[in-house]
């Protein structure tokens, strides 16, 4: 099940949170090596504020095995408060424009099909808030991949040498057409988004 969360129902979902930290501890401390912040177990950053809403998805037991945090780019966000230098020009600040980082899964749980699941559901509550793109700082090993779903990554400047990884920011174009075009490829028919009711929003796509 893919569900969005925020701080409007996290009331709803408050184990599915801390099963998403718990996911990002060991994908980004224990399988990646970053240099994150771990408490509890959970893995939490300055940007897991009251702006973010969480996209998850849970296997049959109910324990989230992929998720992305979403934020909108009028408020902090990685790219334009730490990775400002990958972009060419200034940062977007724009309440149509928001970011998505902390993108994950735990392949040996989640299905095959998981990363365009996600950016189905990305775009699913990016058609309904009317947006017109996200942004990213990624690895530059998942362009190949969001290309394969159907999406359209967009270096927005250079690259940069983490130690892990090459990461780049991203634009990605927000559209009924990318979101068509990846249900197809995840061999999805009709929303993947349960819950946007529970955002006092009804799903905007069919």
């Amino acid at each position: 099940m893919l569900s969005i969360i925020s701080q409007e129902n996290a009331h709803l979902h408050w184990d599915a949170l801390a099963s998403m930290h718990q996911l990002r501890r060991q994908v980004f401390s224990e399988r990646l090596g970053w240099g994150v912040s771990v408490i509890n177990g959970l893995e939490l950053d300055q940007f897991d504020t009251p702006d973010a809403h969480y996209l998850v998805h849970r296997d049959a037991e109910g324990r989230v095995d992929a998720c992305t945090r979403l934020l909108p780019t009028t408020g902090p966000y990685l790219l334009g408060d730490v990775f400002a230098n990958l972009i060419d020009g200034e940062p977007p600040r724009d309440a149509r424009i928001w970011e998505s980082t902390r993108f994950c899964a735990d392949h040996g749980r989640a299905p095959r099909s998981i990363a365009a699941l996600l950016m189905a559901g990305m775009l699913e509550f990016g058609v309904d808030r009317g947006l017109s793109a996200y942004v990213s700082v990624s690895d530059v090993r998942m362009e190949p991949i969001m290309r394969r779903a159907g999406w359209d990554p967009q270096r927005m400047g250079g690259t940069v040498e983490t130690g892990t990884d090459t990461a780049a920011a991203e634009r990605l174009t927000v559209s009924r057409e990318y979101l068509f075009r990846i249900r197809k490829r995840a061999a999805v028919d009709g929303n993947v988004l349960k819950n946007l009711h529970e955002l006092g929003r009804e799903a905007a796509v069919a």
